[in-house]
């Protein structure tokens, strides 16, 4: 079970994507400027200067941009797209989400390893769990047992560079304190990193 992507109100903004024409919320979005350079930037933060050019976070959008120069119709100038933007993309949203998840495990608010996760859950602390692209069986099944969220993200050598070990297949996250928004935060990165891989299919 997964946390879906939180919407914003009907009354904020939406965004056009350059690819599709469809409209949507900026969280379902990444936007690009052109960089000093006239090359395409992504903006996962939102918070670069210059106009912004909305893609859906899709694999497949961001292709297709990229084989029909979209970048320079949307621009009205000669835009460069480096030929492995796509993959740039996918390992900064994989990035992100892992940045925000290494914060929880510096705040004491994190734990690897199947028998803290485990005990976390046993004590009522966990709100988010975290698998790698490895888990499987029974340790798997037992947690989606738990009816907890899970999220998966990155390899168990990705998670395990988090918690300073070689690999971590699970991981849980402690209930968010009125100070913060872990659990959110990295539930969000990781349904979009997970959602552009797979074209949004989540």
């Amino acid at each position: 079970m997964a946390l879906a992507l939180t919407m914003p109100e009907p009354h904020l903004s939406v965004r056009t994507c350059i690819a599709t024409g469809e409209e949507a919320a900026p969280e379902r979005m990444i936007r690009f400027v052109v960089g000093p350079e006239g090359d395409a930037v992504p903006d996962l933060a939102r918070r670069l200067p210059g106009r912004g050019m909305w893609v859906r976070a899709e694999r497949s959008a961001l292709e297709r941009v990229l084989e029909k120069n979209l970048f320079s119709k949307a621009a009205r100038a000669s835009v460069k797209a480096a030929p492995d933007l796509a993959d740039r993309v996918e390992r900064l949203l994989l990035e992100r989400a892992l940045d925000d998840l290494g914060r929880a495990r510096r705040a004491g608010r994190a734990v690897a390893g199947f028998v803290k996760v485990e005990q976390m859950v046993g004590q009522r602390r966990a709100g988010l769990l975290i698998v790698a692209s490895e888990a499987d069986g029974d340790g798997l099944a037992k947690l989606q047992a738990t009816g907890l969220p899970i999220e998966k993200l990155g390899d168990a050598a990705s998670l395990g560079g988090i918690f300073g070990r070689e690999q971590a297949v699970y991981v849980a996250v402690a209930r968010d304190d009125a100070g913060g928004a872990f659990i959110q935060r990295i539930a969000v990165g990781a349904a979009r990193w997970r959602g552009f891989r797979l074209n949004g299919a989540g």
